[in-house]
């Protein structure tokens, strides 16, 4: 759930944000995701340093404002946003979720085009490999492509791994599902719905 107490102050072209009636201390941590309502904005928090002021990574770029915001609080283990109902701002934040789900579809693309064999090491990859060839390397919940050039493997690339492809993919599926019943709760008369995230599309089923 994202944490919406009180109310936050943002200035254009200031990290700083200040807030009235928060706990941001106990309720916010870095990495989570900042957004005002009715802005469309979404950034990062790089520091909470006190109960009512944290620091965004990157200047906030919109009009300043005091108002109802939110804190995204809940992702998936590769930083994908997972919403809920209740939440504002979602059409904001499931784009970005949509973005970082293309990125890894993207990598994935990357991964399967090299033909390159996957060692435990990158010792075991140079002497599994001639100069110039690829070679794969697992590495927590990632794969690192390698180049053996002239005897040292240099790193070329970080990919994730199968692993976090199908978290990914669940994730993609479980929005699938709360954004069907975030529409349906707002928009009983739709019947059924069905969407389409892969093919981009959408059927409405009269009630």
């Amino acid at each position: 759930m994202q944490y919406k107490a009180g109310t936050a102050t943002v200035v254009s072209g200031s990290e700083a944000v200040s807030g009235t009636e928060t706990q941001w201390l106990s309720n916010v941590q870095p990495g989570d995701s900042f957004v005002m309502a009715g802005v469309g904005l979404v950034y990062d928090v790089a520091s909470v340093d006190s109960d009512t002021q944290l620091t965004l990574t990157a200047p906030y770029g919109g009009t300043g404002k005091t108002g109802a915001y939110a804190v995204q609080r809940d992702f998936t283990s590769d930083g994908i946003p997972e919403m809920a109902q209740g939440d504002i701002e979602t059409a904001a934040i499931f784009t970005r979720a949509m973005r970082k789900l293309q990125g890894l579809l993207g990598q994935l693309g990357g991964v399967a085009g090299t033909g390159a064999t996957i060692y435990p090491s990158i010792a075991a990859g140079k002497a599994g490999t001639s100069d110039t060839e690829y070679f794969w390397v697992s590495d927590s919940g990632t794969l690192k492509l390698y180049q053996n050039q002239t005897g040292t493997g240099v790193e070329q690339g970080e990919y994730p791994n199968s692993t976090t492809l199908q978290e990914a993919v669940d994730a993609l599926a479980g929005y699938e599902e709360r954004v069907l019943a975030l529409i349906q709760s707002l928009h009983g008369d739709l019947g059924s719905l069905r969407l389409d995230f892969i093919n981009q599309s959408y059927v409405v089923e009269g009630s």
